[in-house]
């Protein structure tokens, strides 16, 4: 069968095939729409566990150790990664995915930004029907949205320096900074838009004020994506606690800005009529900043030890041994003689990780070794002894 369809453009008919493939593939389409609607809760708990168990996995790589585990103890590391997970994929949530949603519901599709940031072409519905909508026009987001949009995410990545050195609830100078960059950037994205939709004389004052009221919003909501991720990155880089070295920093600067730049014109473009396809985006864009953010500061060893899976590097401890626990560490040859050890105390030690049966720890010659928990009587931390003193 053929149906025969007007398009506005071309006054003439347009036949078009309707095959089975194309209803076979529209039904398969709507039956997974249904499975992930009847089942969202499910599908944003497997994400969150996937990015936990991802930082997980990032963790004991670094350190080169896999425990072993109990199914009960299982049970408690996956919800603390599902913990870690829901924390992360929020804030990357956040900062890729957010501000595309809002330039694609509130900006990009606007009828007043027509012939801008949109145009209008034939598109072929899984029906088998041809129709004229808005697609939105890619060089013109990557002009007017993308270029001040880039310029943003770079400044305020660069302005993470400014946080203050000390873990505190609030920073004081960065708070300041990141306002004034954002009063810049709606006060820029307003001339912006101004340009774009030129007030013509001939336009009567009510016309003009309903223009300048919409030029209003549109930079409020630009500068609204802006803040979002300032609001991301800065708690991403607290809880890495910042990253050693200038290059390193640099380099994470680049490569993080380029993927949520990115990842926001992809969702943007694709939000409205493919919202399956830029969810997929803002994850694969995901994935690859926490492997990159990994590599270039200590985000997962950070996690690990703040929520008690493992310690940072160089936090020394003393552990109370057992009379076996001692026998081991005597064995394995980290105490020379008998006086080394007078109160079975294992002295200046790293524990790498908690998780399982056995600590996995770095001795103060460099050596790794395992000791299992049973052993171990008592622990004191170092750091925390030596700042009571001061």
């Amino acid at each position: 069968m053929q149906t025969e369809y007007y398009t506005p453009s071309r006054l003439k008919l347009i036949p078009v095939q309707n095959g089975t493939a194309q209803n076979q593939t529209q039904q398969s389409s709507s039956e997974l729409e249904k499975l992930l609607k009847a089942n969202t809760t499910l599908a944003v708990w497997l994400i969150f566990l996937g990015i936990g168990g991802g930082l997980l996995a990032l963790y004991y790589i670094r350190i080169g150790y896999l425990p072993d585990m109990e199914w009960n103890a299982a049970m408690i590391y996956l919800f603390v990664c599902s913990v870690w997970g829901g924390m992360i994929g929020l804030l990357l949530t956040i900062s890729l995915y957010l501000p595309g949603v809002i330039w694609s519901e509130l900006i990009v599709f606007e009828t007043t930004l027509d012939n801008h940031l949109t145009y209008r072409a034939l598109h072929d519905e899984p029906s088998g029907k041809r129709s004229i909508r808005k697609e939105p026009c890619i060089r013109g987001i990557m002009i007017w949205l993308g270029i001040p949009f880039a310029t943003a995410l770079i400044f305020s990545h660069l302005l993470l320096v400014t946080s203050q050195e000390d873990i505190k609830p609030i920073d004081f100078f960065y708070p300041i900074v990141a306002g004034l960059l954002l009063a810049e950037t709606f006060l820029v994205m307003r001339w912006i838009f101004r340009r774009l939709l030129k007030l013509q004389e001939q336009c009567s004052d009510e016309e003009k004020k309903t223009i300048s009221r919409q030029i209003f919003r549109y930079a409020i909501w630009f500068t609204l994506s802006v803040l979002l991720n300032q609001f991301a990155m800065y708690v991403i880089y607290r809880l890495a606690d910042r990253t050693p070295g200038w290059v390193n920093f640099l380099v994470l600067t680049g490569i993080c800005s380029a993927f949520v730049w990115l990842s926001t014109l992809v969702v943007a473009t694709r939000h409205r009529y493919y919202p399956r396809q830029a969810l997929v985006a803002a994850l694969v864009a995901a994935v690859v900043l926490l492997f990159t953010a990994d590599r270039f500061s200590d985000l997962s060893m950070k996690l690990m030890s703040r929520y008690g899976v493992g310690e940072l590097k160089n936090k020394k401890y003393n552990l109370l041994l057992t009379e076996e626990g001692a026998t081991d560490v005597n064995n394995l040859g980290l105490c020379k003689s008998d006086s080394d050890c007078p109160s079975k105390t294992l002295k200046s030690v790293e524990i790498l990780s908690k998780v399982g049966d056995h600590y996995f720890l770095k001795a103060d010659d460099g050596s790794y070794i395992t000791l299992p928990k049973k052993d171990v009587i008592a622990i004191r931390r170092l750091e925390i002894v030596e700042g009571a003193k001061n």
